[in-house]
C-alpha cells in the first residue's frame, strides 16, 4: 500500500486593513473651516457696528449738507397738504433724539453723532379736512414712486385718538410723515435725516 500523501501545511494569511485617515488631517480641516467662519462672523459683525455707529465718519460740510436735505424735505411735504392747514409752524422744531448715543465708546476723539430731525405743527378745523389733505399728499408722493406706508390711528382715549397718518422715505433717504403727535395729539410733519457720525462742526441754530 503506497504510503499517505502528507497534508499541504497551513499557512497563515495576515489580514490587511486600510489605513485610518490621518488625524492631524482631520484637525486642520476642522481648524480651517472654523477660521473661515469666525472670519465672516467678525466681517457681518463690523458692518452691524459700522450702522450702529452711524455709517462711516463724515465731513462737517457733509453734515451741515444732509441738515439741509433733511430741513428742506420737511418744508416742502406741507406744500402738498391741500387743503391747506388754517395754520403751521413757519420754523421747525429740532427733535430730541435719545438713540443716536455712542454709549457703548465706538467714537474715537474727534468724531460726534447727531440726527437731523425736525417736525412742523399744523392746525386743521376739523378731521375731515385733515383727512383729506392726507390722502392728497398720499396721491403725490406716490406719484413721485415713493412707497407710502399708513399709520394706524391712536385708540380711543389716547392723544391723538382718531387721527391717522402716513409716512415715506424720500429720494434722499430722508424720513417723512405727517400724523398726530404721540404727546398732544396734534397733527405734525416730520423729517427725520437719520443717525450720522462727522467731524465737530458748529451746530446750526433751529
Amino acid at each position: 500500500m503506497a504510503p499517505a500523501t502528507p497534508a499541504a501545511p497551513i499557512t497563515a494569511t495576515t489580514a490587511t486593513t486600510e489605513a485610518a485617515p490621518s488625524a492631524s488631517g482631520g484637525c486642520y480641516f476642522t481648524a480651517t473651516l472654523i477660521a473661515a467662519l469666525l472670519t465672516a462672523l467678525i466681517g457681518l459683525c463690523g458692518v452691524g457696528l459700522q450702522s450702529l455707529e452711524g455709517g462711516p465718519v463724515r465731513t462737517p460740510e457733509a453734515y451741515r449738507e444732509r441738515v439741509a436735505v433733511t430741513r428742506a424735505a420737511g418744508e416742502n411735504a406741507p406744500h402738498g397738504l391741500a387743503p391747506r392747514p388754517a395754520s403751521a409752524d413757519a420754523t421747525p422744531r429740532r427733535v430730541p433724539d435719545t438713540s443716536c448715543v455712542d454709549d457703548l465708546g465706538f467714537d474715537a476723539d474727534g468724531v460726534t453723532r447727531d440726527r437731523p430731525a425736525y417736525e412742523w405743527r399744523v392746525d386743521y378745523a376739523d378731521r375731515a379736512a385733515y383727512h383729506s389733505a392726507l390722502d392728497g399728499l398720499r396721491g403725490i408722493w406716490t406719484g413721485r414712486g415713493l412707497t407710502v406706508r399708513t399709520l394706524e390711528a391712536p385708540p380711543p382715549g389716547t392723544p391723538g385718538a382718531g387721527l391717522r397718518g402716513i409716512a415715506t422715505t424720500d429720494e434722499n433717504g430722508v424720513a417723512l410723515s405727517v400724523g398726530p403727535d404721540s404727546f398732544t395729539g396734534e397733527p405734525r410733519v416730520t423729517s427725520d435725516g437719520g443717525c450720522m457720525r462727522h467731524q465737530p462742526t458748529t451746530e446750526l441754530t433751529e
